[in-house]
């Protein structure tokens, strides 16, 4: 899908910033990745998330400590299958490989009552139209790692983080492969 050299010279830019009182952790650029992350859209699009998903895990694994993995699970924002497969499910699988058995992931655990698309939206819109996340099924582990594909306004993460500190999950951390408040998108409501 992308050859290695391409792949290498899409640049790490790991960040965070905290929703509430979590620190969502990034590791790329939006303006490098907007043409890649937009081929979640397109059956493609899994093969390319995979790729970008490997190569942050990579990173992120090797700066976090084996006894800190190892009570560690991941859970991706609303990962359903939306057409042919789900884009945050290929994201957690990867970080799930990478970790070599550490940390597992739970798969369609944190579902969204409401499907409507936050793409382009202000955070007006996304905080009139809550996503209404709930637990379609048990996570036997208290330590979460939430994961998304890319942090805007920090909406979903806050009402996730929220929803599992209810359910007696403690939430870590989140990760995200991109940040996209530096093209634009502020907490103030701009859209990208």
């Amino acid at each position: 899908m992308i050859c290695r050299g391409c792949l290498d010279s899409i640049p790490l830019s790991p960040s965070s910033r905290m929703v509430g009182d979590i620190k969502v952790y990034s590791f790329f650029q939006y303006s490098d990745v907007a043409l890649l992350m937009q081929s979640k859209y397109y059956l493609i699009g899994s093969r390319v998330l995979h790729l970008l998903a490997k190569k942050a895990a990579c990173y992120f694994l090797s700066s976090l400590k084996e006894d800190v993995s190892t009570r560690l699970h991941f859970v991706g924002l609303d990962d359903y299958p939306y057409g042919a497969y789900s884009h945050v499910g290929v994201i957690v699988r990867a970080f799930e490989r990478e970790s070599r058995g550490h940390i597992k992931g739970y798969y369609g655990a944190l579902r969204a009552k409401n499907r409507i698309k936050y793409a382009g939206r202000n955070l007006a819109f996304r905080q009139n139209n809550p996503k209404g996340f709930y637990l379609s099924r048990a996570i036997p582990h208290e330590h979460i790692v939430l994961v998304d594909d890319i942090i805007t306004t920090g909406t979903s993460f806050g009402e996730a983080c929220k929803l599992m500190q209810e359910s007696a999950h403690k939430v870590a951390f989140c990760l995200s492969l991109c940040d996209a408040r530096e093209a634009g998108v502020q907490d103030m409501g701009m859209t990208i």
